[in-house]
């Protein structure tokens, strides 16, 4: 039998660090035969007392992928990369409180947490995930993510998936209260998953809505998901839905916070599965401290209308996923960055978030960024205008809306 505990941290502490932490600890002592100043794995033996008794043993580090993660230590900790394993091994009773006490000095000094894995408590009982809020009553930029997909494509169980990815990849992103109407009856610390979920099949609407936890403000899930066909309404055009939420531009300079939304956009794409998804820079929102107004913002028409697909923006968007059906044809005209999925195309304009004017500034000939045929250029005037080319069956309705109402 064994005493283990686990350490996450997003980065590796090298071995003198390491080293100095344990000197620094009351009554321990690193085992000379396995003291080392070389990075990588380490096995060390740490001893304590007079008598330099075996106390517990030091492994790693060992590189973790997120979706090997658990959950809480995720919502504990901003990009959790490296695990160190403490082990007291023979479960010895007195060595046990100085392995935690090691397990939480470790854990503070590496920025990150500690889990007690015979309890699955976790250190430090606050997150550090914390970002640093704008100063109230000012102007902020926001990046806004639609993930568009086709009603008879997404799973029924996907409202329980996003929150599943949520908690895997951006803990942020859950929806803290929802419903479809404000001020929003649901609270998921207080209701359960099961409550969201049910909201799909029990609301009468067109969406459901979520508010999110800082830099997350908010999320709209619009259309039919759990197979409740109540949220189609009778005079739809198509069958294109989308979910779409909006996140603070600020945090995702910070590469740790941009690498773990970046992780959740492309999850919640391949998920869906969404044709097409953009994430795009939208400036002069209000935060008056607690809440986003759309202030000065600028208004983007949706790239849907009455589930009815109109093509692409004419805008550049920083961010971009794209299903086969448009990646094969749009490939060789991208600008940016691309990379291939199996499943997908990512495009890129940058490392940190640009807006779609700073786009253009760097690259030019981004504007249009993409084939004239594929843009549908919503304006007042223009709203109802589709695409000349939309692939696969983006021009199509294949489900059938339900009866109209008795009442018409």
């Amino acid at each position: 039998m064994s005493y283990d505990l686990a350490v996450y941290l997003p980065e590796a502490l090298d071995a003198e660090v390491l080293s100095s932490l344990v000197d620094a600890s009351p009554g321990l002592q690193l085992e000379e035969s396995t003291r080392g100043s070389g990075d990588g794995s380490h096995n060390w033996h740490i001893l304590r007392g007079k008598q330099a008794a075996y106390c517990f043993t030091l492994e790693g580090p060992y590189l973790v992928e997120p979706e090997d993660v658990p959950h809480e230590v995720t919502a504990a900790v901003l990009g959790a990369g490296v695990m160190y394993s403490i082990v007291v091994e023979g479960s010895d009773a007195a060595s046990i409180p100085h392995a935690v006490r090691f397990a939480k000095r470790l854990a503070k000094e590496g920025n990150g947490a500690a889990q007690d894995l015979q309890t699955d408590e976790i250190w430090p009982k606050t997150s550090t995930r914390g970002a640093s809020k704008p100063e109230r009553n000012t102007n902020i930029n926001v990046v806004e993510v639609t993930w568009y997909h086709l009603m008879d494509e997404v799973r029924d169980d996907f409202p329980q998936r996003y929150l599943d990815l949520a908690r895997k990849y951006l803990p942020e992103a859950l929806p803290k209260r929802f419903g479809a109407y404000e001020p929003a009856q649901g609270n998921l610390a207080r209701d359960g998953d099961q409550a969201f979920t049910d909201a799909f099949a029990t609301e009468y609407g067109s969406s459901i809505f979520g508010v999110g936890t800082f830099p997350v403000f908010n999320s709209n899930f619009y259309g039919i998901f759990g197979g409740n066909m109540k949220h189609d309404h009778w005079n739809r055009q198509g069958d294109v839905q989308s979910v779409s939420i909006s996140i603070h531009r600020d945090v995702l300079n910070d590469p740790q916070w941009r690498d773990t939304f970046q992780r959740f956009f492309l999850a919640v794409a391949r998920e869906l599965p969404s044709f097409y998804a953009s994430a795009e820079v939208n400036p002069g929102y209000l935060w008056n401290g607690r809440t986003l107004w759309s202030g000065k913002s600028e208004w983007f028409y949706t790239q849907s209308g009455g589930g009815c697909w109109k093509g692409l923006t004419d805008r550049p968007v920083w961010w971009a996923w794209f299903t086969p059906m448009y990646a094969e044809l749009l490939r060789s005209h991208l600008k940016g960055t691309i990379t291939e999925y199996t499943d997908g195309l990512f495009h890129s304009f940058g490392d940190k978030p640009l807006h779609r004017l700073e786009i253009i500034e760097r690259w030019p000939d981004a504007y249009p960024w993409v084939p004239a045929e594929f843009i549908s250029e919503a304006t007042p005037d223009t709203q109802d205008e589709v695409a000349e080319v939309r692939p696969g069956r983006l021009a199509q309705m294949l489900v059938p809306p339900p009866s109209k109402p008795d009442w018409l």
